[in-house]
């Protein structure tokens, strides 16, 4: 009798370790299990806080997925070893994603955009890449500015239109950040020649604070976020949770000390 009730324990314990995400961090198994839904193979746009994105993914059932609780707004990435998106494949790149790609939403240059979110990395082995984008404002011509990270460290770059072989890119901040704890970003762009200026506050502090050339005059710039990492494969699986993302021409310097709850 005692074999037979350890091993329904057993059976038991691993059925519901197969529920939860892999590599879900210790803070949300904390809380009340979060339930999830897929979106990795979505072929329609998902609308976030009013911005329409197309999924951009291996199709796995891990690749992205929703909470489902209509009171939470978290957007779960993970790339795995071999995670290639279709068009990536297609052109020979040597890259693995999971992004929610907004291109549908475009904001012209001049224009100031601000964004808000949180973010969580979940813990995992050391992590390291040749580059890992983990949000960026992408465009039709430029990228102004990416956020990355690598070894540890949360590293942001901007861009600005430069001699014909490519943009000028410049390191705006290189700091190690935590794992397994939420983290709060806005950031204020506005790309210009004289006038460009990128602001970019974590958790509650100034991590840039830059004017001058930032962007390329045309550039039709939207947001991307998840996961994008080059050049694999790479071995080691990562994933992160984006919570209430906003993205619009609205000013939100108020939620720098005021960040949305992470429900």
């Amino acid at each position: 009798m005692r074999i037979a009730h350890r091993l329904a324990t057993a059976v038991t314990t691993t059925f519901f370790a197969i529920l939860l995400p892999v590599n879900c961090s210790s803070k949300a198994q904390d809380a009340p299990p979060m339930r999830w839904t897929s979106v990795g193979s979505s072929e329609g746009p998902i609308t976030i806080r009013g911005t329409p994105y197309v999924a951009e993914t291996a199709g796995a059932d891990w690749s992205i997925r929703r909470a489902s609780v209509d009171t939470t707004d978290i957007t779960r990435f993970e790339v795995r070893a071999g995670d290639v998106w279709g068009e990536d494949r297609s052109s020979g790149e040597n890259k693995e994603r999971s992004e929610l790609d907004g291109y549908k939403r475009r904001y012209e240059y001049g224009s100031d955009v601000w964004g808000a979110y949180s973010f969580l990395i979940e813990p995992g082995a050391e992590y390291q890449s040749d580059w890992t984008a983990i949000s960026q404002m992408h465009g039709s011509k430029i990228r102004p500015f990416h956020i990355h990270f690598k070894a540890g460290r949360l590293i942001i770059y901007s861009e600005a239109s430069g001699s014909r072989s490519g943009p000028e890119t410049s390191i705006r901040y290189n700091q190690m950040l935590s794992r397994n704890e939420w983290h709060h970003v806005v950031f204020h762009l506005r790309e210009g020649s004289t006038n460009g200026q990128l602001e970019i506050w974590l958790d509650g502090k100034k991590a840039v604070d830059f004017s001058g050339m930032i962007g390329a005059p045309g550039n039709q710039a939207y947001w991307k976020y998840g996961i994008y990492r080059g050049y694999g494969p790479i071995t080691t699986p990562l994933a992160i949770q984006f919570a209430n993302m906003e993205v619009g021409k609205s000013e939100l310097v108020a939620r720098v000390a005021t960040p949305l709850p992470v429900k």
